[in-house]
């Protein structure tokens, strides 16, 4: 069961792509699954109800968790089952049969039915002191009458078992096997064993008029203060790892058919995989990411030493596919005339090579090296490289970069912040050293670059590009393209500004800073004109160790619950105390320094040593980049007055706000799983949820997953803000938006991880405790660790400008943002560019992506590949975009080596037929629960009509995906 709130639409397809095709493999078509249980995820996305549920083929979905409000009203109406329409694009053509399984009542997901243990058993023999089958018996038949009070139709499904039960299935088959007979010989009812899919076939035959749905279940809530919006955050390091795992799996698929390497020639299996479904050398990594993405994976709600374990898998497994990737593109690059025979890999999968913090030992030590850059995605890319160099003494001694052309590339030096340098030594595990060791230690952690190489590269699609970087003595004009000024803002030049506001800019926006308070104050487009009081801030919010929540003024009396209430926060649950986000450290004026460039332009922001963030400005991008860094969190609050001493010692959950001008009215959006935006408003939820719907928690309850991006607009103009890593947002005030990047705890929630969520850089766990208890430096000790918290960075990509044209943009710098080149540094002498190269023989549309193409299942879906393609945009999100586009698949995969010769249409996990699957699909009779369900609807433009594939043409729907089982040729 993969998490529904943490993971990209990609990785959710991969993994259930994965699970499908090892049921293939091994037992062939006739166990393509109908029907799926998501029963323990922590809410459920429009997005798994639409594209991994009804696309895969399968069509029914059910679950344990859901929002306590929405179930005890559904259960007093009949209404815990519906027809779940997740889709605003495609409508009732991605329809299917959901709900939330009776269980125990308040969305518990099993029976009161229990065998574990030897006591608890059914006694049928009358002659023993034990006999009790009459009193099963009893106890079955009420509870099914009492259930058939709160369902439609005679028929019931009883989930049995739960977490750690089933210990001793013999135990329990004995007694589930007596017990059915015996309340079949009462005859009030008739039980026996069944599937999800026999459920449903009866469902059908109900005769029922079912409520349709739209909206999501997200987040859910268990009691009043009890929101599970936490882990929409928790463990954000092990998120980003999924998340550029997903990345780097994509780019080593295409570059083993591109360049033909198979495992056999890359030789380098991993030493520990997931249970082997492919052929493929990427197979482990796509097994490791796969596994990830379990519910108590990627969402962060396991313990340390199980997030290591993941960490670790990923880690190895990427080892392998560097290995691969670098053999495939030695193998272009020798094919292009290149003479190399070595590439290096820079992807934090080994020490001192983490390009995220600017550390490189392959470049850093180097005065020439060619770097190239694959690009995953169908279109050309433009992308801003930043690469580790170091810079010589000599004035005249300069870094130039030309392209695979031998033609000259524009570039900047831009000098290393202390705090990117500081970010290697945050590794070091103190424990037992002494000062010499320690300076020993940290010089050996210690960057060796002194600066990041700046340029823009562009790079075909499906292709990759060569840019050559070479430090001599300066030509031509390299000093005015490296050499740029760093200075504070009261110093510098070349900006206008008047007595307490100072101006950067780029060709596309400009920024306005206040000397005074430290902080943004506006943002314009250069290009459109519009312009925004813009301010961003960092801040934490006291994470609550049970107690009173203090309402803001805008909360409504009829919507305030009891304010007073053990819960804490924890790896599940966001409960802060108050909705105060307090400043990250002694209250100050942000410190901000202006490094000025042709290529960048950059402002960095200093709120405390461990809060900081980063403007960018780079020429010809349509995005203003803010980098943040957060960590080591604080476990003490020294700089809170005496007064509050009770909260120094509690948990912070570290937010990111960007403050807008626009008058948003409540309302934001947030994307499902990267697919479609969902409209969500400030202390409401949809119109298929009880109204009112009490939020109990201000902050808490009204946070929802973000994966890709999360916008406010007036009507006229949107502030977006495109992220690289998933995370919890909100809109607490009009034409504001809210990200928590990173949150650190000393309480455990009850939830069952039973440590706090508090990680270190090191990984390991704290001095001076026992297991399961807090040691001296606040995390669970099991001796041996004195190391710092864990640090995080991240980039947000905020575009402001028309709706239509924001629209336009962000799908676009999304894939950029999140599907980046795969880079691999050449460091030899001789190594030297050449000339760009795509597999693609045209690119696709700008409004279609490549999702994926591997050879990975070929061996038992007959020598095919799998091809996957996506349509970017939703319906109505665009005037031009959002409508359905025609490929041609002969002229795109037309070139040599990557030659299609033919292709079928399959299912989204490819397991089968796609036109016999759609034949197979029930048309349910709906009605919409009130007026707002029907306006809700209505209001889609929906393209509910699937086109046919026609070889070698296939028309996509917005948001829809095709998958093929294609055969190439050379």
């Amino acid at each position: 069961m993969h998490d529904e709130a943490s993971p990209k639409w990609e990785a959710m397809v991969d993994q259930t792509t994965r699970g499908h095709q090892f049921l293939l493999k091994n037992f062939g078509p006739a166990a393509n699954p109908r029907g799926t249980w998501q029963i323990d995820p922590f809410g459920h996305s429009n997005t798994q109800a639409w594209l991994l549920s009804a696309e895969a083929g399968m069509e029914s979905l059910f679950w344990g968790r859901t929002d306590y409000q929405d179930f005890n009203a559904r259960h007093e109406s009949k209404g815990l089952e519906w027809i779940w329409q997740g889709s605003q694009s495609l409508g009732a053509s991605a329809q299917i049969f959901a709900g939330a399984l009776y269980g125990t009542g308040g969305g518990g997901y099993s029976t009161w039915i229990g065998f574990d243990g030897s006591d608890n058993q059914v006694q049928d023999d009358p002659t023993h002191h034990d006999y009790n089958v009459d009193q099963w018996v009893d106890k079955f038949v009420q509870d099914a009458q009492e259930q058939a009070n709160h369902t439609q139709s005679e028929h019931q499904m009883w989930a049995c078992g739960t977490d750690f039960q089933y210990q001793n299935a013999d135990h329990w088959y004995r007694n589930l096997d007596k017990l059915i007979h015996h309340v079949n010989q009462n005859g009030t009812v008739n039980a026996f064993y069944s599937t999800p899919s026999l459920y449903v076939d009866a469902k059908k035959k109900a005769g029922v008029v079912w409520e349709v749905r739209q909206d999501d279940i997200m987040p859910l809530a268990d009691n009043k203060h009890h929101y599970w919006s936490g882990y929409f955050t928790s463990r954000p390091s092990l998120k980003r790892q999924v998340r550029f795992g997903t990345n780097l799996l994509a780019a080593a698929r295409q570059l083993e058919v591109v360049a033909g390497v198979s495992a056999a020639d890359v030789g380098k299996p991993t030493a520990i995989r997931a249970p082997k479904v492919g052929d493929s050398w990427t197979d482990a990594l796509e097994g490791a990411v796969g596994v990830a993405t379990h519910h108590d994976g990627m969402s962060g709600t396991e313990r340390q030493d199980v997030s290591d374990d993941y960490d670790l898998r990923i880690a190895e497994s990427s080892v392998e596919v560097e290995a691969g990737v670098e053999m495939a593109l030695l193998k272009l690059l020798r094919e292009a005339g290149a003479n190399v025979t070595d590439l290096s890999h820079c992807n934090c999968n080994a020490g001192l090579d983490c390009l995220n913090i600017s550390v490189c030992a392959a470049t850093a030590s180097s005065e020439h090296f060619t770097a190239v850059a694959w690009n995953p995605l169908g279109q050309q890319s433009s992308q801003m490289l930043r690469i580790p160099v170091t810079q010589a003494a000599q004035a005249d001694v300069q870094w130039s970069v030309t392209d695979g052309d031998g033609s000259a590339v524009a570039s900047q030096l831009v000098p290393l912040d202390d705090r990117t340098k500081q970010l290697p030594l945050l590794y070091l595990n103190r424990f037992g050293m002494n000062a010499t060791q320690i300076a020993t230690a940290e010089a050996a952690l210690a960057n060796g670059a002194s600066h990041v190489l700046v340029f823009e590269a562009r790079v075909p699609a499906l292709g990759f590009a060569t840019f050559t970087a070479s430090r001599a003595a300066c030509r031509s004009n390299c000093a005015s393209l490296s050499a740029p000024a760093q200075h504070p803002p009261s110093l510098e030049s070349g900006t206008s500004r008047t007595q307490t506001k100072f101006t950067v800019s780029s060709d596309t926006y400009s920024l306005d800073f206040d000397r005074a308070t430290g902080l943004l104050v506006s943002l314009t487009n250069l290009k459109s004109g519009a312009s925004t009081p813009l301010r961003m801030d960092m801040g934490w919010y006291n994470s609550s160790v049970g107690g009173c929540t203090t309402y803001g003024a805008d909360v409504p009396a009829n919507l305030r619950e009891d304010p007073c209430e053990g819960q804490k926060s924890g790896a599940y649950i966001f409960r802060p105390n108050s909705s105060t986000v307090f400043y990250p450290g002694a209250t100050a004026v942000p410190q901000l320094t202006v490094v000025d460039g042709p290529i960048v332009t950059e402002v960095h922001q200093v709120f405390s040593e461990w809060a900081t963030g980063v403007y960018r400005l780079y020429k010809r991008q349509p995005y203003v980049e803010v980098e943040w860094t957060v960590g080591p969190i604080p476990m003490d609050t020294p700089w809170i007055k005496a007064s509050e001493a009770a909260a120094m010692q509690w948990g912070k959950e570290v937010v990111v706000r960007y403050a807008s001008g626009l008058e948003s009215n409540g309302t934001f959006y947030a994307d499902s799983n990267g697919k479609e935006m969902v409209r969500r408003e400030y202390n409401r939820r949809g119109p298929s949820y009880p109204f009112p719907y009490k939020i109990s928690e201000e902050v808490a309850g009204n946070y929802y997953p973000v994966n890709a991006m999360i916008s406010v607009d007036d009507g006229t103009h949107e502030l977006a803000v495109l992220i690289d890593t998933s995370v919890g947002g909100a809109s607490l005030a009009d034409g504001e938006v809210e990200l928590m990047v990173h949150r650190r705890l000393q309480a455990d929630d009850s939830r069952g991880v039973q440590e706090p969520l508090n990680e270190t850089m090191c990984g390991c766990n704290d001095i001076n405790a026992d297991p399961g208890k807090m040691g001296q430096h606040g995390h669970e000790g099991d001796g041996g660790c004195e190391c710092a918290g864990l640090t995080m960075r991240g980039r947000h990509w905020l575009i402001f400008d028309s709706i239509v044209q924001s629209h336009l943009d962000r799908r676009i710098l999304g894939e950029a943002l999140n599907f980046p080149a795969t880079l691999a540094f050449a460091t030899e002498p001789r190594s030297a560019g050449v000339p760009s190269f795509s597999a693609l023989k045209a690119a696709l549309p700008p409004s279609v992506k490549l999702v994926t193409i591997t050879n990975n299942y070929a061996a038992f879906n007959g020598g095919k590949w799998l091809l996957r393609l996506a349509h970017l945009y939703q319906a109505g999100e665009h005037p031009t975009l959002s409508v359905p586009v025609e490929v041609d698949l002969s002229k795109v995969f037309g070139k040599a080596g990557l030659r299609l010769v033919a292709a079928e249409e399959v299912s989204l996990t490819a397991n089968q037929g796609r036109d016999a699957m759609e034949a197979s699909r029930f048309q349910w009779d709906t009605r919409t629960k009130n007026a707002g369900v029907a306006e809700q609807l209505e209001s889609c433009a929906a393209f509910e009509e699937r086109v046919p594939f026609k070889y070698p043409l296939v028309t996509i729907r917005p948001m829809e995906v095709r998958t093929f089982l294609a055969s190439f040729t050379a």
